[in-house]
C-alpha cells in the first residue's frame, strides 16, 4: 500500500458542517494523485466558512481515501515568526510514513521540500507561478516574504526527482531543474463542443448592436496582484471611445476595487458577481464578449484556457506563461495602463472573430483527454521511480 502527501498553500474552506470544500482543489484534482497511491494526506490552509459549501459555491472534497491536515495562514507575521518551526515539525511527522510526496507551492511547500530532502525521500514537485511575482505584488507582507519564497522555490524545483510545469517554456527558465521534467497545465477542461464557437460568432456579429461591451476577469477579487484595477483605470481613459462594462468573478473582499470603480465614476459599470461554481463559469464566459487577465503575477491561467475554450477574444498582461496562449497583439505591459489603453484600441477595430476562431483552436491542445494523459503517464514514472517499478 502506497502513501501519499500533497504539500500545497492554497487554502481548502471548512463549511459550518464540517465538510472540505473548495473550487480548485476539487475531487477532480486529486484523483490524478489517488491513481498512484492509495491514501492521500493534503497539508494545506484551512480556512473555517460561515455557511454551507453549496451556499460559498464550494464544491465539497468527499473522496474516501483523502485526509486533510490543517495549517492556519502561515503568511501572518506573528504565526510565521512564532510558529513556523512548530507546524514545519508537525509537517515532518506526517511525511516520514509516506512513500510519495507531491510539492506545488506556498510556505507549506517550502517547509515540505525541506523535510523531504532531509529524509532523503525523492519527491514531485509541480512548477506552477513565480513565486517572487505572487509575493512581492500581493501586500506589504508579501514583499517582505517574497525573497524567502523565491530562494525557496528555486530550490524546490532545482533538487526535485520529478518535476511537472504547467508551461511549456517560461517557467523552465526561470525554474530550472536537475531532475526529470515533463510539461502540462493543470487546466481542466472536458470535451471542447463545436456549438460554444458558433454561439461565438454570432454573440461577435451581434456586437455592433449592443450598447455596452462586456470585459469580464475570473480571480480573487481581494487579490491586487489579479490587477483588475488596471483595467478599470483603462475603463476611465477610453470612457468617452467605449461603453464597456466590467464584470467580476471571484472570492474575497471587493472593498478595494469597489473603491477604484467609485474614484472613477465607474460604480455603475463594474459588477462583482461572487464566487461561481466551476460549471457556472462556462456559462458566464459564453454571457461576456471579451475576456482579459490583466494580472501582475500567473504560472499558466487556467482562467485564460478555459476562456480561449469559449472561443472568447482575449487579451492578457506579460506575465507568466501567459503569452503563450494569445497572440503578441492581444498582450500588453504588466502594470502598465497606458499600455494597456493602446492595445484595447487595437483589438476592439480588429477582426474578433477571426480572434474567436484561433482561440477555441487553440484550446483543445489543453483539452483533458490530451493533458491527463501526459500527466497520468509522469507521475506513474515518479512511482515507479520510488518503487522500484513494483507497486
Amino acid at each position: 500500500m502506497l502513501n501519499g502527501i500533497f504539500c500545497h498553500y492554497l487554502p481548502i474552506y471548512k463549511d459550518i458542517n464540517g465538510n472540505y470544500c473548495s473550487t480548485t482543489m476539487t475531487n477532480d484534482l486529486f484523483s490524478r494523485y489517488l491513481d498512484v497511491c492509495d491514501n492521500l494526506t493534503i497539508a494545506t490552509r484551512v480556512y473555517n466558512l460561515n455557511t454551507t459549501a453549496d451556499e460559498a459555491h464550494q464544491e465539497i472534497l468527499n473522496l474516501p481515501n483523502i485526509k486533510i491536515l490543517e495549517f492556519p495562514n502561515l503568511s501572518s507575521p506573528k504565526i510565521f515568526l512564532t510558529q513556523y518551526f512548530k507546524h514545519k515539525k508537525r509537517l515532518a511527522e506526517n511525511m516520514r510514513d509516506k512513500d510519495l510526496i507531491f510539492i506545488r507551492g506556498g510556505v507549506i511547500a517550502v517547509m515540505a521540500a525541506d523535510i523531504a530532502v532531509k529524509m532523503h525521500k525523492p519527491y514531485f514537485a509541480e512548477a506552477a507561478g513565480c513565486a517572487w511575482d505572487e509575493y512581492w505584488n500581493y501586500s506589504l507582507l508579501g514583499k517582505f516574504l517574497a525573497p524567502f519564497m523565491e530562494s525557496g522555490s528555486r530550490k524546490i524545483i532545482k533538487n526535485a526527482a520529478f518535476t511537472l510545469y504547467v508551461t511549456e517554456k517560461w517557467l523552465q527558465k526561470k525554474y530550472p531543474s536537475n531532475g526529470i521534467t515533463e510539461y502540462a497545465s493543470d487546466v481542466v477542461l472536458e470535451k471542447i463542443d463545436d456549438e460554444a464557437l458558433e454561439k461565438r460568432l454570432l454573440k461577435i456579429q451581434n456586437m455592433r448592436h449592443q450598447n455596452q461591451i462586456i470585459f469580464g476577469t475570473t480571480g480573487g477579487i481581494a487579490n491586487k496582484a489579479k490587477g483588475q484595477h488596471f483595467f478599470i483605470q483603462a475603463m476611465k481613459k477610453l470612457q468617452s471611445e467605449f461603453n464597456f462594462r466590467y464584470e467580476l468573478t471571484g472570492g474575497g473582499s471587493n472593498e478595494f476595487l469597489k473603491a477604484q470603480a467609485q474614484k472613477y465614476n465607474l460604480s455603475d459599470k463594474v459588477v462583482f458577481n461572487g464566487e461561481l461554481k466551476h460549471d457556472e463559469v462556462f456559462k458566464w464566459l459564453d454571457q461576456i464578449d471579451v475576456y482579459i487577465q490583466p494580472s501582475m503575477q500567473e504560472g499558466l491561467s487556467r482562467a485564460v484556457v478555459e476562456a480561449l475554450s469559449r472561443a472568447c477574444p482575449v487579451i492578457v498582461s506579460s506575465t507568466g506563461g501567459n503569452p503563450e496562449l494569445v497572440d503578441e497583439d492581444c498582450i500588453f505591459k504588466r502594470g502598465d495602463v497606458n499600455d494597456l489603453v493602446r492595445v484595447l484600441k487595437k483589438f476592439m477595430a480588429g477582426n474578433l472573430k477571426e480572434r474567436a476562431i484561433k482561440n477555441f483552436e487553440h484550446a483543445k491542445n489543453y483539452q483533458s483527454s490530451k493533458l491527463d494523459e501526459r500527466r497520468r503517464n509522469f507521475f506513474r514514472q515518479y512511482r515507479d521511480y520510488v518503487t522500484g517499478g513494483k507497486n
